[in-house]
């Protein structure tokens, strides 16, 4: 299956979709003939966000048999987590265990090299168990953890001097390089005020989530959920075209408590800045 050149009247329909524009951009999603498992993934994307679970879950089974048509392979996965963490939501495990069944069986008729049909045993293998319960899979993100005390604010000092000599610990770029380690073994409550003082600059997509991550585990919800909206107005980043929304975040189970349907929708309703 070859991947599928999108025209510019597309790519205006879902750059305005991208930006908020939910009812603009499906009218002029309609008006274009053709390329119908990128409208339903696209579609499959919205009512995500809109807390449609069945309409959701039904466009994803439209689309996804044909993810050979774009290049992107981050959207087959983060789609197969809201699709299974979604029949699980509404109790559809049944449902969602054949449809994954037939695409792998439907991928594994293709002449495909073996990497990718590992890639795609891999992926359907782990998917199934998560739609039985099972939990901590090869696919699931690191856990983060809270914790008091930790690394000192001087050893990470130390390794900015070794690693980034010419960075400051009071800097947006130390930040930047720090956040990551700083959340996996320092304190967890300086951690947080280190990101909150460079929130709304910092690019990496990784130190907003995780910062929400531990204002959930904190039962910070405010927080948190400011933390996923700074991360969709600065951080987010499509890798193409069709991504209109941070399908990630249902990646991890851990912001489940606070990914409520007003989140959603004031995600997907935003203009997200990176697009």
């Amino acid at each position: 299956m070859e991947i599928v050149k999108l025209p510019k009247k597309l790519k205006d329909a879902l750059n305005t979709l991208r930006n908020g524009q939910i009812e603009l951009g499906l009218a002029q999603l309609e008006k274009i003939k053709g390329f119908e498992p990128q409208k339903a993934l696209v579609k499959a994307e919205i009512n995500y966000f809109m807390d449609n679970p069945e309409e959701a879950m039904s466009f994803d089974e439209q689309a996804l048999p044909f993810d050979g048509q774009w290049y992107a392979g981050n959207i087959l996965f983060e789609h197969l987590f809201a699709y299974t963490s979604t029949s699980v939501k509404i109790n559809n495990q049944a449902l969602a265990e054949e449809f994954l069944a037939n695409y792998l069986i439907e991928k594994e008729k293709l002449p495909l090299p073996a990497h990718l049909l590992n890639t795609y045993r891999h992926q359907i293998s782990q998917h199934l168990k998560r739609l039985k319960g099972e939990k901590d899979l090869i696919i699931s993100p690191k856990s983060l953890s809270l914790i008091e005390g930790g690394e000192t604010k001087e050893a990470f000092v130390a390794q900015l001097k070794k690693y980034r000599p010419k960075v400051t610990l009071d800097s947006l770029e130390g930040a930047e390089y720090l956040l990551h380690f700083m959340f996996e073994s320092g304190d967890t409550i300086e951690a947080l005020n280190y990101y909150e003082t460079y929130a709304n600059q910092i690019l990496n997509e990784d130190h907003h989530i995780n910062a929400a991550r531990l204002y959930t585990k904190l039962g910070l919800s405010i927080n948190a959920k400011q933390a996923l909206i700074t991360y969709a107005a600065n951080a987010w980043y499509p890798v193409e075209h069709l991504q209109i929304t941070p399908m990630k975040l249902w990646s991890f189970e851990d912001l489940y408590p606070i990914f409520t349907k007003d989140l959603k929708e004031e995600l997907l309703l935003m203009s997200k800045a990176r697009s």
